[in-house]
């Protein structure tokens, strides 16, 4: 196989033999084969693709399609009726809670079971072992056994075993909806950094946003009317066909409503409804980096009288404030928020030094500094995001950045109107009418 390519996987098809008694299934044992006491249920046929070093594929499908059971051959824990797959360099892979361990086993002895099974040493582990520990972040449960753990706590290890393994290939399942906003930030920085080193991800999503936002390309895997396809193609092409298909079935499944009596309506911006968001307290101890001349030591949402607030809207003119000590004398001091979705991707940024750029400002060594941001947030789609808070000196096109802080506010938004997408807008008016005919 070309050195260049990472997976390629040609005409692969896998069949499951289903007993509907189990004295069947002996039976057959007993028979060899000269009767058959099972039905055949291919959960996926004819898939062939071919995916390059370095490139980032979304591996997409409606339940049942045959996702989970190509990625366990592709990993090697099922093999194709036929088909083949060649597999060029070491894959690690999160594709179910609990995967690889053992539950009678603590966090710590799976964390060395796991490893091995990726090929690494135990001394390669015991020497990475405080990395993974501290990745995990789930404290002295490390020491207690597995089955004690919550869903996100298994994820946790199973991710920083994975992210230590030094894997050429990583596949991803839906497992990273599990979890605190904090730690799927960590991941999808992780997933950012592994994708610059040229590493090869397979994303397995329902979520097309993120689908879109990771990955270059995508293969679709769908039956219908019994054939078995296999679509390919750049992710929004993948994705577009993924969602029509989806949409078409619900609406021919879909049972016919009475029309409305009413044949018209309106609403104005007051009545739109507002997105709630609950903020979470303020963690300095957070992902960091930074050259260290200074730090941010604060940071609250408050009312535009002064009062701290963790609850309000999208309607509501609410201010960040943000304090920062200097460390060092600071000419033209800077700071600025980023609002991430669970994703990783920034939705909203804003910097002082964007309304700031023509004011002589600096601080003294020693001093604390505060920032204060005026602002209606957006209305946003229910789910968690985040804040990074950033100080930095200088000028936005050539500045040094002292201290930035990920995810130093978690943001629980909650809006029942919005379904797809990430935002709605702000309308001043909407209005509906229908003309009747005679």
């Amino acid at each position: 196989m070309c050195s260049d390519i990472a997976i390629q996987v040609q005409g692969l098809g896998k069949c499951f033999n289903v007993y509907e008694k189990p004295t069947h299934r002996l039976m057959q044992m007993l028979w060899r084969g000269r009767r058959q006491y099972y039905r055949e249920f291919w959960a996926l046929r004819d898939v062939g693709f071919t995916i390059h070093r370095g490139e980032t594929v979304g591996i997409i499908g409606r339940n049942g399609a045959g996702k989970s059971t190509l990625l366990q051959m592709i990993c090697g824990t099922l093999t194709p009726t036929e088909g083949a797959i060649t597999v060029n360099g070491r894959v690690a892979a999160l594709l179910e809670l609990g995967a690889g361990f053992n539950p009678e086993f603590s966090g710590r002895e799976n964390v060395y079971l796991a490893a091995s099974l990726y090929g690494v040493e135990k001394e390669e582990v015991t020497r990475r072992f405080a990395e993974i520990a501290a990745f995990a972040d789930i404290g002295d449960f490390i020491n207690q056994p597995v089955k004690t753990y919550s869903s996100g706590m298994y994820v946790r290890l199973a991710f920083a075993v994975i992210a230590h393994v030094d894997a050429d290939i990583l596949i991803i399942d839906e497992a990273l909806s599990v979890g605190d906003a904090y730690f799927q930030q960590k991941c999808m920085r992780f997933l950012a950094g592994f994708q610059r080193g040229g590493g090869t991800l397979l994303f397995v999503s329902h979520d097309m946003g993120a689908v879109n936002a990771l990955c270059a390309s995508a293969v679709l895997l769908r039956r219908q009317d019994g054939q078995y396809q296999c679509d390919i193609g750049s992710a929004r092409e993948i994705s577009a066909i993924y969602l029509r298909d989806l949409y078409a079935d619900r609406q021919e499944s879909a049972v016919a409503k009475p029309n409305a009596a009413l044949s018209q309506g309106s609403y104005d911006a007051d009545s739109v409804e507002a997105t709630h968001f609950h903020a979470g307290a303020f963690r300095p101890d957070v992902d960091s980096f930074g050259a260290g001349g200074a730090r941010i030591e604060s940071a609250v949402f408050t009312d535009v009288d002064g009062n701290i607030v963790s609850e309000f809207s999208s309607q509501d003119d609410v201010r960040l404030v943000v304090t920062a000590r200097a460390g060092k004398a600071l000419d033209y001091p800077a700071i600025g928020f980023m609002l991430k979705d669970r994703k990783g991707q920034y939705l909203v940024a804003e910097s002082s030094d964007s309304y700031l750029r023509d004011e002589a400002i600096a601080v003294e060594r020693g001093s604390v500094f505060t920032v204060t941001f005026q602002m209606r947030l957006p209305r946003l789609i229910r789910g968690e995001y985040s804040l990074d808070i950033a100080l930095a000196e200088g000028p936005g096109d050539d500045h040094v950045q002292h201290h930035w802080l990920h995810d130093a506010i978690v943001l629980t938004a909650l809006n029942p109107q919005l379904v797809h997408g990430i935002s709605g807008a702000q309308p001043l008016a909407v209005s509906f009418r229908t003309s009747h005919r005679s």
